[in-house]
């Protein structure tokens, strides 16, 4: 008895720290303040691939599309999310992480559909979320949030699917691919393996056709993002720049190498996105790159 009695308040205390609000950016990537002048979590954050069919989260997702899917046709998607206590997640449930509350990663069975998208809150139902995908191939698609919720020192990760009727295309043979070219101008990683570690440092580039370095501009308080993911989608790593770039305003530009960090956890074939927006162009571009991993 007199063991349970001494547990006691250490339980209590335990339940009341989680319950006290933090200020966002105590912990988990860099505290700074985005273009808006908004606090958020910035930086180059965790390198490491999560596998979601091994790790789960104490929150509850049901995710639902409310229109038929159909390659090349819009189609509204429906997220409800509860917190472990079963509480509706709402918007001031999250914080900012990249200018962003919530960070939808979809990507279709052959690795070739890639799509960054950010749901946004409900304004009349708490824990509920919407986003529309327009789907570029058939088959399974898969789904990641990624996300951190005001009150917990940790990331969530969670993940869904759906299917798009039509063919569905065949399975990559992937080949190492380390350079793309884009309307005249060339994309390229460079792959450095530490001495000490299995980390990889991924060296971004770009020039133009006439050989200069393109400039970049911010993309959700970065000057790129890049995901990878495994040939069997199991789950990804989310990567951001390792420089440690002041950005003042969303005209900042940069030109240069930028560097990531991967942590491949195993052999095999991996498809990365690299997700920027160029000096002179409207839209961002999503730039694919392939990495085959001998550990």
């Amino acid at each position: 008895m007199r063991p349970v009695i001494m547990t006691i308040p250490f339980v209590a205390c335990y339940f009341l720290l989680r319950s006290l609000p933090v200020e966002p950016c105590d912990f988990l990537h860099e505290a700074t303040y985005n273009a808006e002048g908004k606090l958020d979590y910035c930086g180059s954050g965790d390198s490491g691939f999560v596998d979601l069919t091994v790790r789960k989260w104490p929150i509850k997702m049901d995710f639902r599309p409310l229109d038929e899917l159909q390659i090349g046709k819009p189609c509204r998607f429906e997220i409800h999310l509860k917190q472990f206590d079963g509480s509706p997640l709402s918007a001031n449930d999250v914080a900012l992480s990249h200018t962003q509350k919530i960070h939808l990663l979809a990507i279709d069975s052959s690795l070739s559909d890639y799509q960054h998208l950010h749901p946004t809150h409900d304004s009349l139902y708490n824990g509920v979320w919407h986003f529309t995908l327009t789907p570029k191939r058939g088959g399974k698609y898969s789904v990641f949030l990624d996300f951190i919720p005001v009150r917990s020192p940790r990331r969530v990760l969670l993940s869904a699917s759906f299917d798009v009727d039509g063919d569905i295309p065949k399975p990559s043979s992937y080949h190492e691919s380390l350079k793309v070219v884009r309307q005249d101008q060339l994309f390229e990683i460079q792959l450095i393996r530490e001495d000490e570690k299995s980390d990889l440092q991924l060296i971004l580039t770009g020039k133009s056709s006439d050989g200069n370095s393109l400039e970049l501009l911010p993309v959700m308080g970065a000057f790129a993002h890049m995901v990878a993911f495994d040939s069997k989608i199991k789950g990804f790593a989310h990567l951001h720049p390792k420089e440690n770039i002041s950005i003042e305003s969303s005209a900042d530009s940069h030109n240069g190498k930028l560097t990531f960090v991967f942590s491949p956890p195993a052999s095999g074939h991996y498809r990365l996105w690299a997700q920027l927006k160029v000096t002179g162009q409207e839209n961002e571009i999503y730039i694919p790159f392939d990495i085959n991993i001998n550990t």
